[in-house]
Parts: C-alpha cells; sequence; structure tokens
C-alpha cells in the first residue's frame, strides 16, 4: 500500500516537487502556465499518481512553502525555547538556509516575493501573541509595522543574495552582517 510517509511516495513527492521547481527556473514559466501532464511527463508518472498527493500545481508550491517555512520558524524557535538569545536563533535559521540552499536557489530563482519567510513571520506572530510594541521598544504599533516589513524584505534580499552566492559565507559571517547593520543608528 503506498501511504504518505513511505519511501516510495515520498520520492515521488520530491520528483514532482523538484520537477515544478526546475520548470519555474529553467524554463523561466510561471506557475499558472505549469499544467499537471507536464509535470507527470517530465517526472515519468502518470496523472492518478499525481493527484493522490496533490490537488494542481499550486497544491505543490503551497505544500512546499509551508513545509519550509515550518522548518525555517522551528530552526529559530527551538534555539529560543532552548534559553538562548536572538542571535543563536538568527544563526540557527541561516544553518537551516544553508542546509537548503538548493530548495532556496530554486525558490528564490522563481518567486518575486518569498512567501515562505511571510508564512514564518505568520507562524512567529503567533508566538509573540500577547506582547506589546512597547515589549519591542517602539512607541506605537504603527512604527513596529514599519519596522517589521522592513526587516521582512531586508532579510529576505539578504537571504536571496547569500542563496545566489551559494551560501559562500559562513552562517556566523551572516549574523554578523545583520548585526552590523541593525546596530546602526
Amino acid at each position: 500500500m503506498n501511504t504518505k510517509d513511505n519511501r516510495r511516495a515520498k520520492t515521488t513527492c520530491e520528483k514532482i516537487i523538484r520537477a515544478v521547481f526546475e520548470t519555474m527556473v529553467n524554463e523561466n514559466k510561471p506557475v499558472e502556465r505549469i499544467t499537471v501532464r507536464e509535470i507527470c511527463e517530465k517526472t515519468g508518472i502518470n496523472r492518478s499518481t499525481f493527484y493522490a498527493h496533490y490537488r494542481d500545481v499550486y497544491d505543490v508550491v503551497e505544500k512546499v512553502e509551508r513545509t519550509m517555512a515550518n522548518g525555517l520558524t522551528k530552526s529559530f524557535l527551538q534555539k529560543l525555547d532552548s534559553g538562548g538569545d536572538l542571535e543563536s536563533g538568527f544563526l540557527s535559521l541561516f544553518e537551516y538556509v544553508k542546509k537548503h540552499r538548493e530548495f532556496y536557489r530554486l525558490y528564490f530563482g522563481s518567486f518575486r516575493q518569498a512567501g515562505v519567510i511571510d508564512v514564518s513571520w505568520d507562524l512567529l506572530q503567533d508566538r509573540l501573541k500577547g506582547l506589546s510594541y512597547e515589549h519591542f521598544g517602539y512607541q506605537s504599533q504603527t512604527e513596529m509595522e514599519y519596522h517589521k516589513e522592513f526587516f521582512l524584505f531586508g532579510m529576505t534580499a539578504m537571504l536571496r543574495h547569500w542563496v545566489d552566492r551559494d551560501c559562500e559565507e559562513s552562517p556566523e559571517d551572516l549574523l554578523g552582517y545583520l548585526l552590523k547593520y541593525h546596530n546602526r543608528k
């Protein structure tokens, strides 16, 4: 029986995911123009096999985004939960991106906006509920929202650039850059 947790099912899902992202990157094809038939031809699977795992091509992208966002957020929060500070959380986040740089290379090459970062932020928001803007040293909710937008876009650009360079710098180097930029007045 082919359940979602067996090796064959995982291998099939990996093939489908790779085919979708490689089609977007290598053929410069937007997700809305990729067909299930095309993915099945590239992976050598039947349409029924595709539909056993995903509703459509958008579902592939959404599930991958959610999985990677969960992993990214988990890597950050585990450090905080074990008594670490924000620096150790960001270091863990950078290590996660480096470990999964092939995914991020394909992902950042496919999308102008990085939904995985937005989803990670949404997951962190659940954790931060109940903390006011004063807790973070802001004068108002509006000031905090502007800083959040600036930080998210800046972090996305920084990660994109790092992955484009094949994570040439170490996660520790990247943390140093982040702290240097963030601590400027």
